[in-house]
């Protein structure tokens, strides 16, 4: 079918693309390894989920069950070994990642990453890329992030937009007019610069980072994918693709307090921020009470949440971990947003009662 590179992300074309996403952008394999695969032991459970299946753009759709794969469905001729972008989500596992490097949260951006230098960075920590509290006079509208996405290779180039990489555009960034630690400012340039602080702290490039220290130990059952820019700098923020189930097994860590995988104190964390900055921030999404660690806490659960309906959330409790990829035609219609919210709680409250 193929989809013109201006588009791709937004209906009709990402029907096709956010499974075809090696054949739109430049990626890089995340190798699984061969050690043992997590194994997900089928125990189907009556949960009456057609309706939201055939209306909500869905592509694919797991729930576990105490670490049990009660549904498992496709829409949209995906299968069960495609890999589908996840768009935001792929800032979630950056944020795992970043809690098994040899990584202090208090270092000041610069000492990793000296090109952006001078920027509104200045002054950052990674601790406020963690938390997406960075004051970076940069704003997440979809109308006109087409400029990063230039520099992602997401997007044609074009006169207006110079910067051809990350590297070259994440030195333009202005600073808000707030401090830094201030408020939540969700800002994907920072989870991308967060990527190469990762990588230049472990001396690897992110896709090994990710599939040494987390894709492998956490029992990928498939090879996952991340888009990189044309100088190789990892588009973590939004260029994560992966099968179903691995996403699913992804909540399944988060859920079993990191599986001795990720720390549990930082499992604790996930979407824990600093109450009062989430409080003043300039960004929110659909029924989320706090942001930290790249995550989302949305009805006592971490959650993590990528536009056009990508969704994983885990919830320790009921023991219910539920995985959703779409392909919403756009980034962020709030009905379906709610609508996925609500499955979530229905199956939580199904299972886990």
């Amino acid at each position: 079918m193929g989809a013109p590179l201006d588009a791709w992300q937004v209906g009709p074309w990402n029907r096709w693309a956010y499974q075809h996403v090696d054949e739109m952008v430049p990626t890089v394999v995340v190798a699984r390894g061969d050690g043992p695969v997590l194994e997900l032991p089928e125990r189907p459970a009556a949960l009456d989920l057609d309706d939201f299946l055939d209306t909500q753009h869905v592509d694919g759709l797991a729930v576990l069950h105490d670490g049990a794969l009660v549904l498992e469905a496709y829409r949209n001729d995906m299968r069960p070994d495609t890999l589908h972008l996840s768009q935001s989500v792929g800032k979630s596992v950056l944020g795992l990642l970043v809690g098994v490097l040899p990584l202090d949260p208090a270092t000041p951006v610069t000492e990793h990453v000296p090109e952006v230098a001078g920027s509104g960075y200045d002054g950052a920590t990674v601790q406020h890329l963690l938390d997406m509290t960075a004051a970076i006079d940069f704003v997440e509208d979809y109308e006109t992030f087409w400029r990063y996405d230039v520099a992602c290779a997401w997007h044609p180039p074009h006169p207006y937009a110079p910067a051809e990489t990350i590297l070259e555009f994440l030195p333009t960034i202005g600073p808000a007019a707030w401090r830094h630690g201030e408020r939540l400012h969700y800002s994907t340039p920072n989870t991308d610069l967060l990527g190469l602080v990762a990588e230049r702290a472990a001396g690897a490039p992110l896709a090994e980072l990710i599939a040494r220290e987390l894709w492998a130990p956490l029992g990928a059952e498939r090879t996952a994918l991340v888009a990189v820019d044309t100088a190789g700098t990892a588009a973590i923020g939004g260029g994560f693709c992966a099968t179903l189930r691995d996403y699913a097994r992804l909540g399944e860590l988060v859920r079993r307090d990191g599986a001795g995988v990720v720390p549990a104190e930082w499992i604790a964390r996930l979407g824990l921020g600093d109450a009062d900055a989430f409080a003043r921030g300039t960004w929110s999404t659909e029924g989320a009470s706090g942001y930290g660690l790249q995550w989302w806490r949305i009805d006592g659960r971490p959650v993590a949440r990528g536009i056009h309906g990508q969704l994983v959330a885990a919830d320790r409790e009921a023991g219910v971990v539920v995985a959703i990829l779409c392909s919403w035609p756009e980034a962020t219609p709030s009905a379906p947003g709610l609508a996925q919210l609500a499955l979530v709680e229905s199956v939580c409250a199904q299972l886990g009662g």
